[in-house]
């Protein structure tokens, strides 16, 4: 599970990165935006995709422990934050990219600051679920071990 959202979350980066070097620029490429915003669109559906298909069942399923709890919180914040990634994307069509480049890069640069804090609590939901599922997976006496060691 963590390997999956891990590379999940690399590839958002990596397209955000792309991204931010376009935004550096002194005046806007607006092919090269529109591709990038598209790569950052599919890159974000691709990992709440997962998110739905996987952590969120075993987080049901898992609610009573401490990593199913955890990431039920962070699920809990979710429609908030894509409100606020969609108000963003909606506010910033091509047109007023070009025309407002430097208040375009502003808010990219707001956004971003919001995303890597979002991924970093992301992070900790996923860790702590993959943990429940690791320790779900252990047989008794290895679990008796972890907990108290010679």
């Amino acid at each position: 599970m963590l390997t999956e959202w891990l590379e999940l979350r690399d590839e958002l980066v990596r397209v955000m990165t792309e991204h931010r070097a376009l935004c550096n620029a002194p005046k806007p490429d607006a092919v090269a935006l529109s591709r990038s915003r598209w790569l950052l669109s599919n890159a974000s559906r691709q990992r709440a995709s997962w998110l739905m298909r996987n952590a969120n069942p075993t987080a049901q399923r898992l609610a009573h422990t401490t990593g199913g709890a955890a990431w039920l919180a962070v699920q809990a914040t979710m429609p908030a934050y894509r409100q606020r990634i969609s108000g963003f994307l909606s506010s910033w069509p091509l047109e007023e990219i070009i025309a407002d480049w430097d208040g375009y890069r502003r808010g990219c640069a707001e956004l971003r600051t919001e995303i890597a804090a979002w991924l970093r609590d992301e992070e900790f939901g996923i860790r702590a679920l993959a943990a429940e599922l690791e320790a779900e997976s252990l047989p008794p006496i290895a679990i008796a071990r972890q907990a108290y060691p010679r």
